[in-house]
């Protein structure tokens, strides 16, 4: 049973999300480095105190914001997606995943994580656990459930997912990220992801 509006975890769930919300917004604003857990209470209504309840570090913090990126991919109708058949199942992940990657937030995020991680190497390794390994894990476990599919039954169910994944970023992310590109376009995307479908499937 759904918890009722009001009771305490639903209070709670809803403070989260302001937290992330705010989190997000003060970063993306001032970098990692020169954000303030102060000024990200403030801007979510909510006491310091209240934030280091829900997150430990602003680190911490940092990497809720990517995991609730990232479950925007693993999550939105996942049971659905895992009962499709591997073509279909594929194109719909691959979709996901280029409308968060290649999102404005996203890449500044990103951004942000590559400029800082030197300072703050914590940073980076959050980072990619909570959205690139995220998004490899839920690819794998999808994979070894149909290993009986073209390149399925002869590769590593994980370096399959990695390689899916490559495929799709490729370099017009890496060009995204340094400015020296504007997203692709939904043509162009819909032949990447297409080609890394049949990359997997033979």
């Amino acid at each position: 049973m759904r918890p009722r509006v009001g009771t305490g975890r639903t209070l709670s769930a809803l403070k989260r999300a302001q937290i992330i919300q705010a989190g997000k917004v003060v970063f993306l604003d001032n970098g990692f480095g020169a954000a303030s857990m102060d000024v990200i209470a403030a801007s979510a209504g909510v006491s310091k105190m209240t934030i280091y309840r829900h997150f430990r570090s602003k680190e911490l913090l940092f990497a809720g914001v990517i995991d609730a990126l990232c479950r925007k991919i693993i999550d939105d109708d996942l049971e659905g997606m895992l009962l499709l058949p591997p073509k279909q199942a594929l194109g719909k992940f691959g979709k996901k995943v280029v409308a968060i990657i290649f999102a404005k937030e996203t890449i500044e995020l990103h951004r942000i994580v590559v400029a800082e991680s030197r300072r703050f190497p914590r940073l980076g390794r959050l980072f990619y656990r909570s959205g690139p390994e995220a998004c490899i894990d839920m690819l794998e476990l999808y994979l070894k459930r149909h290993r009986n599919v073209g390149r399925l039954a002869q590769d590593s169910p994980r370096r399959l997912a990695e390689e899916f994944l490559d495929l799709i970023r490729g370099y017009p992310h890496l060009r995204v990220l340094l400015g020296v590109d504007k997203r692709p376009s939904e043509r162009e995307m819909r032949q990447r992801i297409d080609r890394a479908v049949q990359h997997l499937l033979g």
